[in-house]
């Protein structure tokens, strides 16, 4: 009876130590979430500060394009730590084109 109440007790013990552990791993894993949105803003910044060169083109597309950019610039920067957050809260993960398109989303929904 009392090698059943300790494998009993052990059991509670082990999952309750299992439980902190993953609630201390989902902490950090948040951290890290944030730190990865940061750099794919970082890398969208840089690569739309690419394409504003295109502002002098002959073609009237490309200058579009370029002033596209510019504006995703703007918003991008000004709006970093709103979006960072919005999507750890989200969920969005760490797959490239969900960031994406939820980056593009939010930017057009503030610029039709």
């Amino acid at each position: 009876m009392k090698a059943k109440m300790y494998c009993s007790v052990s059991l509670v013990l082990i999952v309750a130590v299992i439980g902190a552990a993953s609630a201390a791993a989902q902490s950090l894993s948040k951290a890290q979430m944030v730190k990865y949105y940061d750099n794919c803003i970082t890398k969208k910044i840089t690569n739309c500060n690419a394409k504003t060169v295109l502002k002098t083109s002959r073609s009237a597309n490309l200058r579009r394009k370029s002033r596209l950019a510019t504006r995703q610039v703007t918003f991008f920067t000004s709006n970093r730590n709103k979006l960072v957050n919005e999507m750890v809260e989200q969920e969005i993960g760490q797959k490239q084109y969900k960031v994406d398109h939820y980056l593009n989303k939010r930017f057009f929904e503030t610029h039709p």
